[in-house]
């Protein structure tokens, strides 16, 4: 028996060596869909690709005052000074917090910039869009993490997908596309990468425990919607977590929630340690806005309808503006109330009922939560402006729980419609380019000051700041009629907005009209109780060519006692002087000036235009020269190129 075996043995073994022989397979593409769909190479190409437009952007609004007029941007110091002020501190420093944000990250941001590129608006812009990818690249990561567990089932589409519509989302257009945004897209990067790293602390105990929470340590110092963070972190522990997907007893709800509140304890602990500093910086937590009228009711009234807003928001991406023009609700018994309400009502009941029975329903609960908690921080509306209780920015961290949901909810049910994934591909490239489209077309509305508030004019035409600012880019473009129809339909609007009456002064200025312009200039700074020494200069020499030599020196007088007031009515002066013909007495006053304070800039220009006056061209060109040495300046630097071309020109023989 056992030699009829060892025959029937010896047969077969040939035929197991052969079976045995390796086979060659074709080699795999390198760039095949499959292995794109492995990186988020797809995603951030194709987000820099519809960006790039922006870099040709220019500064508008806030950029302004943040950039453009900021004394101290140049200064090393403001670093340091940004962690003890408030963000706008540096607009009057004698008159403290200058407004109700802590955001220390912001300033050494624009500090920074400054320094790397000047007031060239497109390296702004670059260092912003390099900012979003970075948080493309961590929505793929997370989205990569999220779904690679047994409970949800591997997808390899669902990082790419999410990541791609996170990049070309209409609405994130302000957060990218306006340098001063910032704050929103550098606090979802370091709570993205918070998350990135917790949940990586959780799935691997060999990883850091530390990096979480002082990636979130940024994330507060960079805007204060981050102070609810850790509930995502908690969310994520009781719903996804190690012990996320075993069976739903008291038990382990019981241990889950253990684990959530030791998991968040640190997150917490560094929320209380921000608070206790932001008190100490501003003196308060939260406050009124100074232009909002809204009652607490009337703010609980309007919430559904600004909640509202946001829902259609991600839905309808052509609704990313610069502006969302909310009404405030006065009564219950309105229908801006009870409509909003039973919209969001209904869409929450149709969730619910759609995926109670989905096994993957805890993950769309986690992307619930996100959702909610990062939306809830800019629902205190008497903390904001009238014109801005709703932001396209204020979707960023929010929108990327979005896209993962609509992620995953595209890979897992587009299959089952056709099973080839010829629908998923069709449907999600068709998706990408819908929002890459719209968001191309929104990045125009920031181009510039005239497009920025043309648009906002055009949708929110109620609204007294657009067209003011409108008026002034109109300025900025010499259509000072246009100007001054804007600046009166903004004052008919709000006839106490001091800015308004100044910037009609102003333009009745330069159209001639001094009558008109002194009455509405002194009514302006009557109302404009912290008005920079400038507008009291503009005042002064307005009076000053009319005659009115009293009320010139009074509006001097009080210009000195402002930040940087000596300074600038130092240079007022001068010029006032060079303007009534005495050069000499220009030079004299600068010249005492630059003795005190060498290093001012201005004053050697100043002092270059006196000297100039009086013929003594060479020992102008040397006091710019001084001028651009201390401070670059494009216009003075045209001026000495013409004044060196002239010199050149006189010692040419005849």
């Amino acid at each position: 028996m056992s030699s009829k075996k060892q025959r029937n043995a010896a047969r077969r073994r040939p035929e197991r060596v052969e079976a045995a022989a390796p086979k060659h397979s074709p080699p795999r593409r390198r760039w095949s869909p499959a292995t794109l769909a492995d990186t988020p190479l797809a995603a951030l190409a194709i987000t820099l690709l519809v960006y790039l437009r922006s870099i040709g952007n220019a500064f508008v609004y806030d950029d302004n005052e943040m950039i453009l007029i900021n004394r101290s941007i140049g200064d090393w110091a403001m670093l340091w000074r940004s962690f003890v002020n408030d963000s706008w501190w540096f607009r009057n420093p004698n008159q403290l917090p200058q407004s109700a944000y802590y955001r220390p990250l912001q300033d050494v941001w624009l500090s920074l910039n400054y320094h790397l590129f000047g007031f060239a608006p497109g390296g702004w812009h670059i260092l912003t869009i390099a900012m979003h990818l970075l948080a493309v690249w961590l929505v793929f990561r997370i989205a990569r993490e999220l779904t690679d567990s047994r409970e949800l089932g591997v997808s390899k589409w669902t990082p790419i997908i999410a990541a791609t519509l996170f990049g070309v989302l209409p609405v994130h257009a302000q957060a990218v596309v306006w340098p001063t945004a910032i704050p929103l897209p550098m606090s979802a990067v370091f709570m993205l990468a918070a998350l990135l790293f917790f949940i990586r602390s959780e799935r691997d105990e060999h990883a850091s425990k530390f990096l979480a929470p002082m990636l979130y340590a940024g994330a507060l110092l960079s805007h204060e919607s981050a102070a609810l963070f850790p509930l995502i972190i908690a969310a994520y522990v009781v719903l996804l977590g190690p012990e996320g997907g075993a069976v739903s007893t008291i038990a382990t709800w019981r241990k889950r929630v253990v684990r959530a509140a030791i998991a968040t304890a640190p997150f917490f602990i560094e929320l209380a340690i921000y608070l206790v500093i932001r008190f100490l910086v501003l003196g308060f937590i939260s406050r009124l806005n100074i232009a909002s009228t809204m009652t607490r009711a009337e703010e609980l009234l309007t919430i559904p309808g600004v909640l509202a807003t946001y829902a259609l928001m991600l839905i309808e991406p052509w609704r990313a503006s610069p502006v969302h023009p909310v009404d405030i609700v006065k009564s219950a018994a309105a229908s801006e109330f009870y409509l909003p309400l039973l919209t969001l009502s209904g869409l929450i009941a149709a969730a619910t009922y759609a995926l109670w029975n989905d096994r993957q329903r805890k993950f769309y609960l986690f992307c619930a939560v996100w959702i909610a908690v990062s939306i809830v921080p800019v629902l205190n509306l008497r903390a904001f402006s009238p014109i801005a209780l709703v932001e396209d920015r204020y979707l960023y961290m929010a929108s990327a729980a979005w896209c993962m949901a609509v992620a995953q909810l595209t890979v897992t049910y587009m299959p089952k419609l056709e099973a080839t994934g010829r629908l998923l591909a069709a449907t999600t490239a068709m998706a990408v380019v819908i929002c890459a489209g719209i968001l191309f077309h929104v990045e125009s509305f920031w181009h510039d000051e005239y497009a920025l508030f043309s648009t906002c004019v055009e949708r929110s035409p109620r609204s007294s700041l657009c067209h003011d600012r409108l008026g002034v880019a109109l300025i900025d473009r010499g259509d000072l009629e246009a100007a001054e129809q804007q600046f009166k339909t903004a004052n008919q609007i709000d006839p106490d907005g001091g800015a308004v009456l100044y910037h009609l002064g102003l333009t009745h200025v330069r159209m001639g009209r001094p009558g008109e312009a002194m009455s509405e200039l002194k009514r302006a700074l009557a109302i404009l109780t912290d008005a920079p020494a400038g507008a009291y200069i503009e005042y002064a020499k307005l009076a000053d060519s009319i005659g009115k030599t009293q009320e010139r020196d009074e509006a001097l007088q009080h210009a000195e006692g402002l930040p940087d007031g000596v300074k600038a009515v130092q240079l007022a002066r001068a010029e006032l002087m060079i303007q009534h013909g005495d050069f000499a007495g220009a030079e004299s006053l600068m010249r005492a000036a630059i003795a005190q304070e060498p290093d001012t800039a201005d004053y050697w220009t100043m002092l270059g235009v006196s000297l100039s006056r009086q013929g003594r061209n060479e020992e102008a060109l040397e006091a710019y020269e001084r001028s651009l040495r201390l401070k670059p300046d494009a216009s003075l630097q045209r001026i000495v190129a013409q004044l060196r071309r002239n010199a050149a020109g006189q010692l040419v023989p005849p």
